[in-house]
């Protein structure tokens, strides 16, 4: 009598066991998230940069080579056509040297330009000057609001891959 009630007493305790194991299975199977996930691709898989290499310097996870510079250049729009001419040759110029595998992104950043500088903050010595001051002050409030533009200029380059250097 004892033995059975013990041989009862371990059964039921491995059924309760295996009952116990399969609830926490079907509890895991619930709370993966993996079926409720896109598939699509994300901002995030669309993004190719991987790490900061150096100060300036990016790595991308195809292995590209990124450096950006920002630079604020002379206003165009009072320079001459042969001054814009020569600034496009010195470009091209230093552009064309760079062999396959280079790629240039240059973006505009356009922000309203402070305003002309307040009367009682000029001081001409002549009327002559003031007239020149006050004509440029009218003409710049005439105008409106004005844009000062600085550029961005990315540089990637990506090296050829193994296979394809053979």
């Amino acid at each position: 009598m004892i033995t059975a009630i013990t041989i009862l007493i371990a059964v039921l305790g491995a059924l309760l066991l295996l009952m116990l194991f399969m609830r926490i299975r079907e509890t895991e199977q619930a709370f993966k998230l993996d079926k409720y996930r896109s598939k699509d691709t994300g901002f995030a898989d669309l993004l190719v940069y991987a790490a900061v290499v150096e100060d300036g310097v990016i790595v991308g996870k195809n292995g590209a080579l990124m450096a950006a510079w920002q630079f604020c250049g002379a206003d165009t729009a009072s320079s001459t056509d042969i001054e814009r001419e020569q600034v496009s040759l010195h470009i091209n110029q230093a552009l064309s040297r760079l062999g396959n595998g280079w790629m240039i992104h240059v973006d505009a950043i356009r922000k309203p330009a402070l305003g002309y500088s307040d009367k009682g903050l000029s001081n001409y010595p002549d009327p002559v000057t003031a007239a020149i001051d006050q004509e440029r002050r009218e003409l710049f409030e005439r105008i409106g609001e004005l844009y000062e533009s600085c550029f961005v200029v990315t540089l990637t380059f990506l090296p050829p891959m193994l296979a394809q250097r053979k």
